[in-house]
């Protein structure tokens, strides 16, 4: 029977940036990281496995960091356990005195009729699973995505530059959900210009065929010829390990955790896709799933294993995210003006749109659009959304530091910021500035002195 201070189920950023994190805070302790995968893939990479990565392995997410750690990877599949020992599925037993549970996600499938037919897919994080789908698609003449979020767009984005013959179908009004419908509507005429198909407010009700996949009928009884459907609906947390552990857990939310992510035994913990996540502003439970939510709680985690070193600043999760289609960056943070109208919030909205470099026909110019959602009564910025160059990748993550440390208009309207012409926005229209300043106008008139 081998023996360790801590061990991590599950191979992904989560398990990975938690062992890591407990190495540099318990460097005496004795570490193994238990994953079923021998190539484990980066999950955020996977929709660029199907055209611009010319391989799948391109995509594996590399064990250097973990070698050079000195902890030890066991490839391997926890069975169950017995109080401080687990089992593996080759009967080999091992003993822990601190557990990580980091076992993720599966992506969900739906309940339709011939879902189970050939050259049906999901987006899974399988390196086998993902080279066989990328012969089909290479194979295939039309296909169709069921599901316009994230994900959806992006597999969508990489089949078009493959030059193929897609259709992507939401059942919302518009595509990415998660943002407001002005951005819907921008990204929808983006796919059409690189001649996408786009079908919003209709949902797959039959997938037709013998054996395999000859089409989709929809909803409202039309249909759409394909060879190959590739379903992308979320995921789900997995929890078979939580119930096998006897630990407590929901089956759509994930395991229970505290604010610490210690589960109902207080020498295990649950990180990442697979632990039960509560929303920033509501307290309630929220299916949002981020790789940068994985890997900060992987690091928490990490630290406290025996002792708190490391106090949690912040409780919930914000929903921090960006996605690149076409040449166009969408990002999103906090609450949009959709969910701040369905919480019953109140409100003001501040837009600015501006060049991301100075003078605005410089090389490589493109317009950003913000829009910022402030509460009327307190000021604090609530939400934030971009579209533009790739700088919006970064602006996100100011703009979410600004909603979580709770800065008001007047914190962002006096902020001390760095331009170059080559690099940013003017320091005379930068977008985030303005936007605040045009939520400010709606509050504020002017008062002669």
């Amino acid at each position: 029977m081998k023996q360790y201070d801590i061990v991590i189920i599950g191979g992904g950023p989560a398990g990975v940036a938690c062992a890591l994190s407990a190495k540099n805070t318990y460097p005496d302790k004795k570490i193994a990281l238990i994953r079923k995968e021998s190539k484990p893939m980066i999950p955020c990479g996977i929709p660029y496995t199907l055209h611009t990565l010319k391989e799948v392995d391109d995509n594996i997410l590399p064990d250097n960091p973990l070698q050079a750690a000195k902890i030890d990877i066991i490839n391997s599949e926890a069975v169950s356990r017995t109080d401080h020992k687990i089992i593996l599925g080759n009967d080999e037993d091992i003993e822990f005195n601190k557990l990580v549970l980091a076992v993720g996600s599966r992506a969900v499938k739906p309940k339709i009729e011939g879902v189970d037919k050939n050259n049906v897919f999901l987006v899974r994080k399988n390196r086998e699973y993902l080279n066989e789908l990328k012969t089909k698609i290479n194979e295939a003449k039309k296909i169709v995505i069921l599901g316009g979020g994230y994900i959806g767009v992006e597999v969508t984005d990489e089949l078009l530059k493959a030059g193929k013959d897609v259709t992507v179908v939401e059942m919302m009004d518009n595509l990415l959900p998660t943002m407001d419908d002005e951005f819907g509507i921008k990204l929808k005429e983006i796919i059409e210009s690189n001649n996408g198909k786009v079908v919003t407010g209709k949902s797959i009700k039959k997938i037709t065929g013998d054996k395999s996949v000859k089409g989709v009928e929809l909803s409202d009884g039309s249909n759409i010829d394909c060879d190959l459907l590739i379903i992308s609906c979320g995921y789900k947390p997995n929890v078979d390990l939580a119930e096998r552990f006897d630990l407590v857990y929901e089956e759509d939310k994930g395991i229970l955790v505290d604010d610490y992510l210690r589960t109902s035994d207080r020498d295990v913990f649950a990180i990442g896709d697979c632990a039960a996540k509560y929303d920033y502003f509501t307290g309630e439970f929220t299916n949002i799933m981020l790789a940068s939510t994985a890997m900060a709680e992987g690091r928490l985690v990490g630290s406290n294993l025996y002792s708190i070193k490391v106090i949690r600043k912040y409780q919930g999760v914000l929903g921090t995210f960006s996605t690149k289609i076409g040449n166009t960056a969408f990002a999103v943070s906090g609450l949009t003006e959709k969910r701040a109208k369905e919480k019953g919030l109140e409100y003001t909205v501040g837009v600015a749109k501006a060049p991301d470099r100075h003078p605005g026909k410089l090389p490589g110019a493109s317009e950003l659009t913000v829009k910022l959602l402030f509460s009327t009564y307190s000021h604090n910025l609530l939400g934030a959304q971009i579209s533009g160059g790739d700088s919006v990748g970064e602006m996100i993550n100011m703009l979410s530091v600004m909603i979580l440390n709770k800065m008001t208009d007047m914190d962002i309207d006096t902020l001390q910021i760095g331009t170059h012409p080559l690099l940013t926005t003017s320091p005379i229209a930068y977008p985030i500035i303005n936007a605040t300043v045009d939520a400010i106008k709606k509050w504020y008139k002017y008062q002669p002195v």
